[in-house]
């Protein structure tokens, strides 16, 4: 059997333990003649209820755990698992062709989701990945079978599975999992997001790791390079056990840097602040010392509700965060629905590629009044605290134009009603998109700050669709097209006197730090546990280094030789 395998480092640290190997239950779909039909539909019935109220205790769990932004992932699935369209059908096939309910729902969900992973949409093909995954639940349900239990493991478990969904991943018993490795999967994941919330180690993206093992056999993971040993030797053991005592003692002595501040040897000081989806993850922040928040992602404050949150609703939760954060400055994005996020309340078009489509701020500026109502609460919410607003998704200057427009409309009725605010707020653009990055020095001077969103801007750099598993290899941040988008964004920042930050992943990946502060980027934006370690990056770099590596770096003409460069630089440099 294979001893040594290789995967994506998902989520970092290092675990030692036993594998469970986590197999779907088979299925026995009775496909005899209904007898009752009356109770069959009873069947179904009761187990979508018995489904929805196992998924609003995961939600309430999650919440709890992770805050809402992790949590309404749940809404989404509550959302399809109440489809009455669906619904309907299932009980049509009960009642036409004399089935029982559990046939009936399987045959009713393979049509449903096999017409939407056809589709070229990319949203709706997720759609149909979370509808097997609330059906199989259901199934169970109905047919009695006990689902696995992942809250309830034996001690030092380390869960393998082909993948995690959402609610696996929620359900992990912190004090007896120690690790989770999966077949398939990337750093972008929902159940590699939220591992980064939980702090457990986590490789993704084995390719067939299920395969290999029965489970029980003794395994490593290493989720600081992706490498997995099974049955390793007593000596292997040993050197693991050694490296992630150190790992330990490195988190240890990070949170040594929490109140100090992101300065480099030479002087230089940079911003190290947290990403955020809710109210509830500002504790988080405040704990691995981040310095502000650079992105909070109002989109889960939508997407929590069962319809268009009011003003009030919103003024409370922005001056929530404002009021923690004081004095440090809150970046608070403006709603970013579309592309792989939906509103159940909000009828989207069908687009063939959502993530070109109606989305963001165009959503926003064809429907004025959800982002005027956002703004006067942001606007209220800003004499609590250091606000700053962002916008996504822009391509043109007509659209920052647009936007600054009602904005003002905003100041003027909240100046007529005597409410305060900050008239100074400052207005931001996310750079996502290739026509802002290559264009920055003339957005510059529209607005008062940018934030690079690197997940996008890989994406439609590259023209690869992140989510989509065949060509999920081509999607890496370290091309020097990328990187090259990357640099013209933060110097076109600074040649028109505006400050420049990053809120994507890459911003968190310490391997690229460096060339980060060496390009000039003012302020890195990332997971909260991300914090500690870039910190520690930059009090250990100078400046003049960091350009002499970019130099470098932006005459390579692939990944591999970036890569190079860089792990050279951080082995000199950083020790690592």
């Amino acid at each position: 059997m294979e001893r040594f395998l290789k995967g994506i480092d998902a989520s970092p640290g290092v675990a030692i333990g036993k594998v469970f190997l986590y197999k779907e239950v088979e299925l026995y779909i009775d496909k005899g003649e209904a007898g009752n039909v009356e109770v069959e539909k009873e069947r179904l019935i009761e187990g979508r209820n018995k489904t929805k109220n196992q998924l609003l205790a995961i939600r309430e769990k999650t919440a709890k755990k992770l805050g809402e932004d992790k949590a309404a992932i749940f809404d989404g699935h509550i959302t399809l698992l109440e489809d009455e369209d669906l619904f309907d059908e299932v009980v049509e096939l009960i009642e036409d062709e004399n089935i029982k309910a559990e046939n009936a729902l399987d045959q009713g969900i393979a049509g449903y989701c096999d017409m939407l992973a056809n589709l070229e949409d990319e949203y709706l093909r997720e759609r149909a990945a979370d509808l097997r995954d609330i059906a199989k639940r259901w199934l169970y349900n109905i047919t009695g079978i006990q689902i696995v239990d992942l809250s309830a493991l034996p001690k030092d478990s380390v869960v393998v599975a082909r993948d995690l969904t959402p609610s696996d991943t929620a359900q992990l018993d912190l004090d007896n999992v120690v690790a989770f490795v999966t077949d398939i999967g990337g750093k972008t994941a929902h159940s590699s997001i939220m591992a980064r919330s939980l702090e457990i180690p986590a490789v993704v993206g084995t390719g067939n790791i299920t395969e290999l093992l029965k489970g029980g056999e003794e395994i490593i993971v290493d989720a600081l390079t992706g490498d997995i040993i099974i049955n390793p030797s007593e000596e292997e053991k040993d050197i693991y056990i050694a490296k992630r005592e150190g790992y330990i003692a490195e988190k240890e002595l990070l949170k040594q840097l929490k109140d100090k501040e992101a300065i480099s040897k030479d002087g230089i000081k940079v911003g190290t602040w947290g990403n955020i989806g809710s109210p509830k993850d500002v504790k988080g922040v405040l704990k691995n010392g981040a310095n502000g928040i650079g992105l909070y992602r109002t989109e889960f404050l939508f997407m929590a509700q069962d319809r268009f949150p009011s003003e009030d609703e919103q003024f409370e939760a922005y001056k929530a965060v404002a009021e923690s954060m004081a004095p440090h400055p809150v970046t608070i994005r403006t709603m970013d629905i579309g592309g792989d996020k939906s509103l159940p309340y909000m009828e989207l078009p069908h687009e063939e590629n959502p993530f070109l489509g109606w989305r963001a701020l165009r959503i926003c500026l064809d429907r004025p009044e959800i982002l005027k109502t956002q703004f006067r609460a942001l606007l209220r919410a800003s004499a609590f605290g250091y606000i700053k607003i962002m916008l996504p998704m822009v391509i043109s200057i007509e659209e920052c134009r647009r936007a600054k427009a009602l904005l003002e409309e905003c100041k003027a009725e909240l100046v007529a009603e005597g409410i305060k605010f900050d008239g100074d707020i400052q207005l931001g653009i996310m750079v996502e998109t290739p026509a802002v990055a290559f264009r920055a020095r003339w957005f510059a001077e529209e607005v008062d700050f940018f934030s690079i969103g690197t997940n996008d801007l890989t994406q439609y750099t590259l023209a690869v669709d992140r989510g989509n598993e065949r060509i999920s290899k081509l999607y890496d941040t370290y091309n020097p097209g990328v990187l090259a988008a990357i640099k013209a964004a933060i110097d076109g920042a600074h040649e028109g006197g505006i400050t420049i930050s990053m809120c994507g992943e890459f911003a968190g990946d310490d391997r690229a730090t460096a060339l980060l502060f060496g390009m000039g980027l003012d302020a890195f934006s990332m997971s909260a546990i991300s914090v500690p370690r870039i910190k520690k990056n930059i009090m250990n770099i100078e400046k003049g280094a960091a350009e002499a590596l970019v130099d470098r770096v932006m005459r390579k003409s692939t990944t591999a030789e970036v890569l190079e460069e860089v792990d050279r630089f951080n082995k000199e440099v950083l020790g690592r």
